[in-house]
């Protein structure tokens, strides 16, 4: 039997997964979206496709490079590849393709050929999959995943990138949105295919359509990496609760997550810097199911990121039962239409960040009680089989078609 097929045939379609963003023992911690969706089109309802995970990390220290065979795990084979990369996007598509190569040597070393690529990263994987497609004599089914905090970028500031990524979105049987914020702007540059486009939120742990209903308890949440502290705004957010601290000197805020001891010494001088140590906590980490514990808790979860992908928190804070401040036209932005869940502000605007922690204050029963009339919309939009059953569908009728041809040739 073939290392890489676990069937002994080919009558499972082939799926090799390219995502610098999955878990892998040899990387630091990273969000578990991709993961989630991948093991669950493995294990539901009898599971489908032979998937093989690469999981990508750049290293701009060409002897930190790896590429290491992590075996199965949780039904799905993992290679973890720390590949050579150069900062800033530079040489972006050189190194991409480079890191295609390099897969393509690997796979048919096993014997081992894709049907499809799932490149979950329009603007960097998605150079990588393209060239696997061409490697391969263009027969591989080819989906991509955009994800705003990262294609944004190249998409704004390399514009001589935009035909290559056009030609990218040209051959995908499948482009999924996982930014609906980003949508209206990816379109902008590439050109909208409607029959082949649609969203694909992230998978979060906690979805349920009765959700819990606790007093809060005089305590606004932040929940973040202590590390990508700029990014997520956590210096704004504790500026705009100086300002609503001094009308409210009763509302405490806790700051939860991991960080360095570098990390975390910066933070508690903001904090000591703006007064408030005896108001803000920081706790450190959680694991999922003690965060989704405490939650129900809290005033509001208020997270006013500068750029974020999807915002898996929010959505947690929302089958947790509490509002959210969130920054507009990022993170959960775009899929929030029809439920009054929160507010939304301008990214580093500490006064606007103010006036809506105040907001979610005072109106904070009236917030609690919508988000709780609108449990089963909520579930219905983020209910982790209806993603996963779409997903799988979308696997077969593509694969189907493409084994169907094998056949036959």
């Amino acid at each position: 039997m073939n290392p890489l097929d676990r069937t002994g045939n080919h009558a499972e379609p082939h799926i090799l997964h390219l995502s610098a963003d999955y878990p892998n023992p040899y990387r630091n911690r990273t969000t578990t979206a991709i993961e989630r969706l991948v093991i669950s089109a493995v294990r539901e309802n009898g599971g489908i496709g032979d998937h093989v995970v690469m999981s990508l990390n750049r290293t701009s220290l060409p002897w930190k490079t790896h590429f290491i065979d992590c075996g199965e795990r949780d039904g799905v084979r993992v290679f973890a590849y720390r590949y050579f990369g150069l900062p800033m996007g530079i040489g972006l598509a050189g190194t991409m393709r480079r890191v295609a190569r390099k897969i393509a040597k690997v796979l048919n070393a096993e014997g081992w050929q894709p049907d499809l690529i799932h490149a979950h990263k329009f603007a960097f994987e998605g150079i990588a999959g393209l060239e696997l497609c061409e490697t391969y004599g263009g027969t591989p089914r080819f989906f991509v995943s955009v994800r705003g905090e990262s294609e944004r970028n190249v998409l704004l500031f390399k514009p001589n990138y935009r035909p290559l990524l056009r030609r990218i979105a040209e051959r995908a049987d499948m482009i999924y949105h996982v930014s609906a914020w980003f949508r209206a702007a990816f379109h902008e540059h590439i050109p909208e295919q409607p029959a082949k486009e649609r969203l694909l939120p992230n998978i979060v742990g906690n979805t349920a359509p009765e959700l819990p209903s606790m007093p809060p308890n005089g305590r606004f949440a932040t929940v973040l990496h202590l590390n990508l502290r700029k990014r997520k705004g956590l210096n704004d957010l504790l500026k705009g609760f100086a300002i609503f601290h001094e009308a409210n000197p009763d509302v405490c805020l806790d700051i939860i997550g991991p960080g360095d001891d570098e990390t975390v010494a910066a933070v508690i001088k903001e904090i000591d810097e703006l007064d408030l140590a005896a108001s803000v906590k920081l706790l450190g980490g959680m694991d999922g199911k003690t965060l989704f514990e405490h939650l129900p808790h809290y005033i509001a979860l208020a997270l006013p990121s500068h750029q974020e992908t999807f915002g898996m928190v929010y959505l947690e804070a929302l089958f947790a039962g509490i509002p959210i401040l969130y920054s507009r036209d990022t993170g959960i932005d775009g899929y929030l239409d029809g439920v009054n869940a929160g507010v939304g502000v301008e990214a580093g605007n500490a006064e606007d960040i103010a006036s809506a922690l105040e907001k979610l204050y005072r109106d904070n029963a009236a917030y609690r009680s919508s988000i709780a009339a609108s449990g089963r919309l909520l579930h219905d939009r983020f209910d982790p089989e209806a993603i996963t059953s779409g997903y799988r569908k979308d696997v077969a009728r593509v694969c189907g078609s493409a084994l169907h041809e094998g056949t036959k040739s």
